[in-house]
């Protein structure tokens, strides 16, 4: 284990997953910390997050070019708590001590 220790930042955005940074089209998280990019708990939840998350994203829609639909949010809002719960116990599961876990959605997502 090297003495850096690395910050798993969990932010959601349009086309990303819950991890910072992620690819969106796989779930592999890109935080440069192996024991987080390479287990496939993370990578699963992650995609699935991002993919909820994006779903709230219209296209064209209420006359703007990208939108947010936060209703859907508010409907989803026990999912996505659940998922983030999931995602964050296999974080603190598999950390060795050579991270922390930044997480900036759950307590936003519990205020919806």
């Amino acid at each position: 284990m090297s003495d850096k220790i690395d910050t798993i930042r969990i932010q959601l955005d349009f086309l990303q997953g819950a991890i910072w940074p992620s690819d969106f089209e796989t779930g592999e998280p890109l935080t440069g910390n192996a024991i987080v990019d390479n287990d496939e708990q993370i990578r699963q939840l992650n995609k699935t997050i991002g993919d909820l998350f994006t779903s709230y994203y219209e296209l064209d829609s209420h006359g703007q070019a990208c939108w947010f639909n936060r209703n859907k949010e508010r409907h989803d809002k026990a999912t996505m708590l659940r998922l983030l719960g999931e995602l964050n116990a296999r974080l603190h599961a598999v950390n060795d001590g050579s991270f922390i876990v930044d997480d900036r959605e759950t307590s936003r997502v519990r205020k919806l």
